[in-house]
């Protein structure tokens, strides 16, 4: 258990070493990304435009209706309940913005630009510009050489009707330009400092920034007025102006409510002043034509009873009329969001929590219509939901009415009951007591509008906002957005993610061998040796050329793990083979051989490679001998040996190309010539074909005690290690091992200076 357990630890140290050396291997990729995307961030960051916002707090007046109260006049003038939804959809209405925008311009923008980018002038402007035409289009404006005159250009530009046209002509400041196309005068008010400038003006005076309302807590009744924009004093400025407007249209939504409240008032005071003076004219006579002073203790109760029965029928008339005209304004469905919800009897709560709900979801529709169509789910969902409170609210209705018909119909029962009972007295008390009794109930109501009108003029001649604004805006000194660092720093990362995620897929799809793990994890065959990258030129004998050289000490390390599987009774043959061309066999051959031959070994090298021979190049030698005419008997063996310039070092070259080279090493004679070397050589060393495109180094690996599988990182595919598998499986195969040739510092940690360029089987270069 505990041998799984450091199994897995050493797999996973091994994954770890894996990121890092991928990460190292394409290292100067990725610090292009980082680079990459960190100036294309920086790119944006500095020409993205600055955002400033502007705050201010108001406070909301969140007062409740008093749905039980019995005073039929307030409830019948009453506004509605306020909510904090209601007044943040107020201050972000059109109209509010209409009433904020006569304090702000935002209909005249002057631009120029200034350290590579585009600016905003605003009242900073050096110009003015007065126009009757030409709404929309954008002009630039240069200086002239003077400071009387300017040009005015316009690039081409497209009318709807699809007409091109441009405009470029010098012009004096102050005097009326007028063409088909436009009519406008420019005036300086200061000097132009810029080298250009552009403006562009308006019909509409729309804010051209973005509004958001929100309540400073769940229960707060404060709410925050932001506004964002590219101008820190017109954000300034108009934040202050919508809280203003705000403040203003709701003292004038007060005036208005009073004086439609003593509009209503005068007129009921008219008809109930000519009522009660009509019925005091009566009293007067009839008391003067019957002598009747006072009335009997019974005819005052059945009178009183009577004014009482009369004042509520005529309580329950008036609210049935407002009924009918809220039910009314429900059936047309027009302005619903606006409408006051009337207090009527019991009923009222329910009906004002049902209309509360259906104005607040007349105000969502709204509020996504302006960003979605009609068939998006959210504004059918609400579609429905405002149908649904509708036909509630008028059953509710309907329900109250059929309530106050009842209620009407019993009064008007015990009126006509009281009336019998009047009718029993005598005539002239009778006469009388209908007489006071019409005289009681219109005085009772005239008292009563006669005390609203006085509350009322004094509320309209007070008016304030129960609204008021709590912090004016500040100017912004800097801008909340674009967070310029943080844009950099996402860019970097951005970078550094996306170069190290193409490392990690350039590595998944490169099947090149680039280290020797990636040999270790394919294969057990044992790896006898790493070679560094030795540079162009210093491929010939380069153990020889520079001894001290970590290359000379990497194929030290090659001849010791060598010496471990030498037949000690005779000499060692070793084959050098690889998959393909290139891999760099020969070079590997030609300096195993000279590392050994400093060991004071009688070292000797056979080319076999018969097909494109490259060993006699290696050493200045004479290619017109060997193996080939050794093999087909044309020569002798001490004929094509050949000594070299360096001690213990021969070569038998491969000689002229030949027709049948398979058929020659796969003879006898071949075991022969090697049988007769090893009597007077320590190491015989055999440069065979490539495996992987003949199968002649098969053969010698059979001859030989030692076989040398070559693979070069960077070059050799992985997929080649399928044939060292398979190899390692043939008893025939004695002493096979792998040397992972020509790598570089970046994939293995070297730090040489040597490499070289192969060339080997590449026709096509």
């Amino acid at each position: 258990m505990n041998d799984q357990h450091h199994t897995s630890i050493d797999e996973d140290e091994i994954d770890i070493k894996e990121v890092f050396r991928t990460i190292n291997r394409y290292k100067t990729m990725i610090i292009f990304f980082v680079f990459l995307f960190g100036a294309v961030s920086a790119y944006i960051a500095y020409f993205k435009p600055n955002i400033y916002q502007g705050t201010s707090t108001v406070e909301v007046g969140l007062q409740q209706r008093g749905y039980g109260s019995s005073d039929i006049l307030n409830m019948a003038m009453d506004p509605g309940a306020v909510n904090p939804d209601t007044e943040i959809e107020i201050i972000k209405s059109r109209f509010l913005a209409k009433m904020a925008t006569e304090k702000v311009d935002f209909s005249h923008r002057y631009f120029t630009t200034r350290h590579f980018k585009e600016v905003e002038l605003y009242k900073s402007s050096p110009i003015e510009v007065g126009m009757l035409k030409g709404f929309g289009i954008p002009f630039e404006l240069y200086p002239a050489s003077d400071t009387k005159h300017f040009r005015l250009v316009v690039d081409e530009y497209k009318e709807k009707n699809g007409t091109k046209w441009s405009y470029d002509k010098v012009l004096p400041f102050g005097e009326e330009i007028v063409t088909p196309h436009f009519h406008l005068n420019v005036v300086r008010k200061a000097p132009l400092i810029d080298e250009s400038y552009r403006f562009v003006v308006t019909k509409e005076n729309l804010p051209v920034g973005k509004v958001n309302v929100s309540q400073t807590s769940k229960f707060s009744t404060i709410l925050a007025i932001s506004y964002e924009d590219n101008v820190p004093l017109r954000t300034q400025e108009y934040t202050n102006a919508l809280a203003e407007a705000y403040i203003k249209q709701n003292i004038e939504k007060k005036t208005k409510e009073a004086t439609r409240k003593l509009d209503f008032i005068d007129r009921q005071l008219k008809k109930i002043t000519e009522n009660l003076k009509s019925s005091a004219v009566k009293i007067e006579e009839f008391k003067k034509g019957t002598n009747t002073v006072n009335l009997s203790s019974k005819a005052e109760v059945i009178i009183r009873q009577m004014s009482e029965a009369e004042a509520k029928l005529e309580e329950i008339s008036i609210e049935s009329e407002l009924l009918n005209s809220l039910y009314e304004k429900i059936k047309k469905g027009k302005n619903l969001e606006s409408i006051s919800v009337i207090g009527i009897g019991k009923g009222n709560k329910a009906l004002a929590e049902q209309l509360s709900a259906l104005q607040q979801a007349i105000l969502k529709k709204k509020e996504l219509r302006e960003d979605y169509t009609e068939m998006y789910p959210g504004v059918v969902k609400l579609r429905k939901q405002i149908s649904y409170l509708k036909k509630t609210i008028i059953d509710m209705i309907k329900n109250l009415k059929s309530s106050m018909d009842e209620k009407k119909r019993l009064l008007k029962e015990s009126i006509a009951k009281y009336q019998k009972e009047l009718n029993e007295l005598p005539a002239d008390e009778r006469m009388y007591g209908q007489l006071q009794r019409k005289f009681a109930v219109n005085e009772k109501i005239y008292s009563y509008l006669l005390e609203k009108r006085s509350e009322t003029a004094i509320i309209k001649a007070s008016t304030v906002s129960k609204n008021r604004i709590i912090d004016t805006a500040l100017y912004p000194e800097k801008p909340i957005k674009p967070k310029r660092k943080l844009i950099v720093l996402v860019g970097l990362i951005l970078g550094l993610i996306v170069g190290i995620a193409l490392a990690f897929l350039r590595n998944f799809l490169d099947d090149r061998i680039q280290s020797e793990e990636d040999v270790k994890h394919l294969t057990d065959t044992p790896l006898l040796a790493t070679i560094p990258h030795m540079k162009e030129g210093a491929d010939k004998l380069a153990v020889l050329l520079s001894p001290k050289s970590a290359v000379a000490e990497s194929f030290r390390n090659l001849r010791t793990n060598l010496q471990f599987m030498v037949r000690k009774e005779r000499s060692h043959i070793i084959a050098m083979t690889s998959t393909v061309g290139g891999e760099g066999k020969t070079t590997l051959c030609i300096n195993l051989a000279a590392i050994m031959s400093i060991a004071n070994k009688k070292v000797i090298v056979l080319n076999f490679d018969m097909r494109k021979p490259t060993l006699h190049e290696k050493f200045n030698l004479s290619n017109r001998h060997g193996m080939n005419t050794l093999l087909a008997g044309s020569t002798s063996l001490g004929s094509v040996i050949q000594k070299t310039e360096y001690e213990n070092l021969d070569v038998i070259t491969s000689g002229p190309v030949p027709p049948n080279p398979s058929e020659l090493i796969q003879s006898e004679l071949t075991g022969k010539v090697l049988e007769k070397l090893r009597e007077a050589y320590d190491v015989i060393i055999l440069d065979t074909p490539p495996i992987g495109l003949v199968t002649d180094a098969r053969t010698l690996m059979h001859l030989s005690d030692t076989s040398i599988y070559v693979l070069r990182a960077g070059y050799s595919k992985k997929g080649f290690i399928h044939n060292i598998n398979e190899l390692s499986h043939l008893n025939e195969i004695h002493g096979l091992g792998i040397v992972l040739n020509d790598v570089k510092a970046d994939r293995h940690g070297y730090g040489y200076g040597y490499g070289y360029g192969y060339g080997y089987y590449e026709e096509g270069k």
